[in-house]
């Protein structure tokens, strides 16, 4: 029985591929392979000088290969490259696939919010992410106006030609009375935060930042947001949560993201951040 192939081996004993094997072999084109050699991601076994046709060896092929399926994983030629020149340590491609992970398990999480049919309400402990925004404050409205100053101001955003996030945007609303177990009609201050991209962010933006926060999320109309706030207040007293800052109420499927959508899908998440007693241990 042969010996089997090992560290050991002469490799000079392995006859060379043409472009036209190694393309075959590979499932790819032969312009394929030779913008892999462009972009710095292959070097043939050897390439003749005088015709400059290049012949590959099985560590080529091997290569090639781990490079379509590194492509598959959506790496990009950068970090394909930083891979090999890092003599194959592995960390920067995880952590940039636990970050898509991470995007994408939050992108299901909110598919599962849109899906659900019928009006109701649950509730949880979350933590939420830093968020740069555009903020305007407004002082002394009621509820009934708090979406149509939303709807202005994000209007006014893109009038001056900022480029948005797409999160959400959210509004703060500066009220306890749903703490104490009673809906005031009085007027009460706001801020409407529009999220936008944090790298092409204007300077008067604001960093509104993380937060750990006791999550309501409100599915269908919103003529039971009263009654949703007041549940809110509850929970804050039975849990002994101590609040950290106003109640933010997110618009994740709220009227403005389409005409189509029937009220009684929309989604609203009043998030309460919250003192993080672990935190302070």
């Amino acid at each position: 029985m042969d010996n089997p192939i090992d560290s050991t081996t002469n490799e000079s004993d392995y006859s060379l591929f043409t472009i036209r094997q190694a393309a075959h072999a590979c499932n790819l084109s032969r312009s394929s392979l030779i913008r892999l050699e462009e972009r710095g991601m292959l070097t043939p076994a050897y390439t003749d000088a005088k015709t400059g046709y290049r012949y590959y060896d099985n560590h080529n092929i091997a290569r090639i290969l781990q490079i379509q399926k590194f492509q598959q994983m959506g790496f990009d030629t950068e970090d394909i490259i930083s891979y090999y020149e890092g003599s194959g340590k592995a960390n920067e491609l995880l952590a940039t696939l636990e970050h898509r992970l991470s995007v994408l398990q939050t992108q299901v999480a909110e598919m599962r919010l849109r899906s659900h049919d019928v009006p109701d309400i649950f509730l949880s402990m979350i933590t939420v992410p830093e968020t740069v925004c555009c903020v305007r404050r407004y002082q002394k409205i009621v509820m009934q106006d708090t979406y149509r100053v939303a709807y202005d101001f994000f209007h006014e955003c893109i009038e001056k030609g900022i480029a948005l996030s797409p999160k959400p945007f959210f509004t703060i609303l500066e009220r306890t009375d749903y703490l104490k177990g009673e809906i005031s009609s009085s007027p009460y201050d706001c801020c409407i935060c529009i999220p936008v991209l944090p790298e092409h962010a204007p300077k008067d933006a604001v960093t509104i930042p993380a937060c750990t926060a006791l999550s309501l999320l409100l599915y269908g109309r919103y003529d039971s947001f009263n009654r949703a706030s007041l549940y809110l207040g509850e929970q804050v007293r039975k849990r002994g949560l101590t609040p950290a800052g106003y109640v933010r109420t997110i618009a994740l499927v709220a009227p403005y993201v389409g005409r189509e959508i029937d009220p009684n899908r929309y989604c609203t998440q009043l998030v309460l951040p919250v003192v993080d007693d672990m935190k302070e241990i």
